[in-house]
């Protein structure tokens, strides 16, 4: 699916930390065909597939195991900022701007998840999603899912089902609720990033092959794994567009890893 607007309050941007750029590009790259870009002055490198942005990789800045990060597109992130400090959540980085691009903000909600903010000037973000090799959606690996829904409904509008296993973002889509992270996460509460396949079976082999370590499978097939450097991030079945299964129709497949 390409994009040239992302809703708001919805997943824009994806990007990860890494502790070893080199060990990190040669396995995403390998794994989902990306192109890495050279790095900027900062040491990020923006991931292409066939020419869209994808995701971006940089110098890992926390302690502990690498993890991915996600940003939420906002129409207004000051306010959307000073919202989330009154709900509980920490700002972490205030908000500023990065270059021409936006404006950036760093924050960890109420449950202990890191979460960034973006208010998009020139770059929207993600260009392809919910494509193999691309973005597909996120889960909140959490031991306090209800205090999670209390927070993310006030703060970004997203609605938790009666029983705390899955949020409905603005656009329809679905991140699931699930068992936390655990070690070597430093975190207590982490949005896991998962990514789209086509053939489940063999991307699952193939990351092995490129050094990821298996963590954990849902019941429907959706797998868990750790990146050779530890980071965590998922694989889930990709699905064709069609006229029943289409982005926000119940058709879609929902998982809680």
């Amino acid at each position: 699916m390409n994009i040239t607007r992302h809703h708001e309050n919805t997943v824009s941007w994806i990007d990860l930390g890494t502790p070893d750029m080199e060990t990190t590009t040669a396995f995403y790259t390998a794994l989902f065909g990306w192109s890495v870009a050279p790095p900027d002055s900062g040491g990020y490198r923006l991931c292409t597939l066939r020419g869209h942005l994808v995701a971006a990789l940089g110098p890992a800045e926390d302690a502990g195991a690498p993890y991915w990060t996600t940003s939420v597109t906002v129409p207004d992130i000051q306010a959307t900022a000073t919202r989330f400090t009154k709900l509980g959540a920490r700002i972490i980085v205030a908000p500023a701007p990065v270059g021409t691009l936006g404006l950036a903000a760093v924050t960890v909600d109420p449950v202990g998840a890191p979460l960034s903010l973006w208010q998009p000037t020139t770059h929207e973000g993600m260009q392809v999603h919910r494509e193999p090799g691309t973005f597909a959606r996120i889960s909140l690996l959490t031991d306090r899912p209800a205090h999670a829904a209390a927070f993310y409904r006030p703060a970004l509008h997203w609605t938790a089902d009666p029983q705390h296993t899955e949020f409905r973002l603005p656009d329809h889509s679905i991140a699931a609720i699930g068992k936390p992270p655990g070690k070597p996460t430093a975190q207590r509460s982490l949005w896991l990033v998962s990514f789209a396949s086509s053939h489940l079976t063999a991307d699952v082999e193939r990351a092995r092959q490129l050094g990821a370590s298996d963590v954990r499978q849902s019941s429907n097939g959706d797998v868990v794994m750790r990146d050779p450097t530890g980071a965590l991030f998922g694989l889930v079945p990709h699905l064709r567009q069609s006229r029943s299964a289409r982005p926000g129709h119940p058709e879609q497949s929902r998982s809680t890893p």
